[in-house]
């Protein structure tokens, strides 16, 4: 079997080299390069290395650039920002989604401005920021559907964009919403992701065995197919929900083959998102089996992952929150150039005006300023009533998600009260999404003893995290936590 491997990377390798010489033995034209950035690269994905499909699409990219190219120097970065979120570099994902996005200002292409949008829903996906993940995801289909029906890769590229849908859908609890995308897909290109996906929907939320048995299999077969067979991410993703309705059903031995070939795949390709999940879930059966020692094993290699992954987060995450800043600064000074530019206009109008009407003009601008006033300040008003609704709405589900310990909390507490984590962030960039939670969780008044219960932790570990939390935000000794943390929004 290791000879076997090894000859298929002698082969990929072979491939890729192959690939490079006759791709850059030459120079392409224009529509060549697009070729090479959208179908190679497609095929090239499950055959090399990220880290040799990075190189060969920097290559690219240097083509396009010596053809004063920028929607396929724009279309080289999304690739790879592509392989980088794909093995958990947040960070660098999103630099190269910026330059890609800078490249594609000038450019009316709706296939180009979904694959970065589409992109960028997937980074922030992966960083546990649901809310910017669907807006991102929304406007890849709204460009996607846009596209030529009768073009295979157009059609390829909406089936991804509803696959990955339905997984956002899934994160945040709605599951109706999840199987409706993950049909649309699958009517589009049947592919053993969605497929089980579907299978796992009847065992994580409409418990019927029949049904996922049904589409586990039609996973399992297209996963044999020439298509797929080599496809070792696919291969991986459908072992993992196999081996959660092996966990359903109790058995346990099944089930631990499953996430096993599973996570040994993921790591194969370098997919730590995966492979967390896979130790998450070992850890979870031998713990059923009362194996001590097998579950504190994976325990402890899901936390070295975990911690990882959140340390490239959070730095991923300051840079997002930097760039939206950026975005919003950048649209205020386009909003008082045009406005500048209409009152200089206005002045240059009156100049012109004939002085009879002068007076009149006059009365008539003041009086539609005090009725512009007026609405704006009936509107303010309205916002706030609907504003203080939501935070009410919010904060009774936000309590209810972290007695459950839900996933979903962080991102409703952020989305309810985003000064908090921004302001934390300021004081110390390097918070995990666990100091965020933990804080929410102190912000919203729960105690120590609650906090203990809530998120299965002993309340000596609750006294230690806190006092962690206190030197990463630099507090002094006499500063209680609790009132420093609550009051945080008044600083706003």
């Amino acid at each position: 079997m290791k000879s076997l491997k090894n000859f298929n990377r002698i082969i990929y390798c072979l491939i890729f080299i192959c690939c490079c010489s006759k791709l850059f033995s030459q120079h392409h034209s224009i529509q060549q390069i697009d070729t090479l950035l959208i179908k190679t690269n497609e095929e090239l994905r499950t055959q090399i290395s990220n880290k040799d499909l990075i190189i060969w699409n920097q290559k690219i990219i240097k083509e396009a650039i010596q053809n004063n190219y920028p929607k396929g120097e724009a279309w080289g970065y999304a690739n790879i920002a592509n392989r980088l979120w794909l093995v958990g570099e947040f960070k660098k994902a999103i630099e190269y989604l910026n330059y890609a996005e800078e490249k594609s200002k000038k450019i009316n292409d709706d296939f180009l401005a979904g694959k970065i949008n589409q992109e960028y829903s997937q980074v922030y996906n992966r960083m546990n920021l649901p809310k910017m993940a669907l807006d991102y995801n929304l406007k890849a289909m709204r460009s996607a559907l846009r596209l030529k029906k009768d073009n295979q890769d157009c059609r390829f590229f909406l089936r991804y964009v509803y696959s990955t849908r339905a997984v956002y859908f899934n994160g945040i609890e709605r599951s109706d919403s999840s199987l409706i995308y993950l049909h649309k897909a699958m009517k589009i290109d049947p592919n053993p992701l969605d497929v089980a996906h579907i299978a796992s929907h009847y065992t994580k939320y409409k418990w019927n065995s029949d049904s996922a048995n049904y589409y586990f299999k039609k996973a399992f077969d297209l996963v044999e197919t020439k298509r797929f067979k080599h496809n070792k991410y696919q291969r991986a993703t459908v072992l993992n929900d196999y081996g959660i309705f092996m966990q359903v059903q109790k058995k346990n031995n099944e089930a631990i083959d499953a996430f096993t070939k599973s996570a040994a795949l993921a790591k194969e390709i370098n997919r730590p998102q995966l492979v967390l999940s896979n130790y998450k879930l070992l850890a979870s059966v031998y713990k059923e089996l009362k194996e001590a020692d097998k579950e504190v094993e994976y325990l402890n290699k899901a936390t070295s992952l975990k911690d990882s992954i959140d340390n490239d987060q959070s730095k991923a995450i300051t840079l997002a929150f930097n760039k939206i800043s950026k975005k919003e600064e950048e649209e205020k000074k386009q909003k008082t150039k045009f406005q500048t530019a209409l009152w200089y206009g206005g002045i240059s109008l009156l100049i012109v005006t004939v002085l009879s009407l002068y007076f009149y003009l006059q009365i008539k601008k003041k009086k539609k300023r005090l009725i512009e006033s007026k609405t704006i300040i009936l509107q303010q008003e309205e916002e706030a009533k609907i504003l203080k609704r939501k935070l009410n709405e919010n904060h009774d589900q936000l309590i209810q998600l972290a007695k459950k310990n839900s996933a979903g909390f962080l991102a409703l507490f952020q989305e309810t009260y985003p000064e908090v984590s921004q302001l934390l962030l300021k004081i110390n960039p390097y918070l995990s999404l666990s100091d965020l939670s933990f804080s929410a969780m102190i912000f919203l008044g729960f105690s120590s003893k609650e906090i203990a219960q809530y998120s299965s932790m002993e309340h000596r570990s609750v006294q230690t995290k806190k006092y962690r939390l206190r030197k990463k935000l630099n507090l002094e000794a006499e500063t209680d936590l609790y009132q420093f943390i609550r009051s945080i929004s008044e600083v706003q």
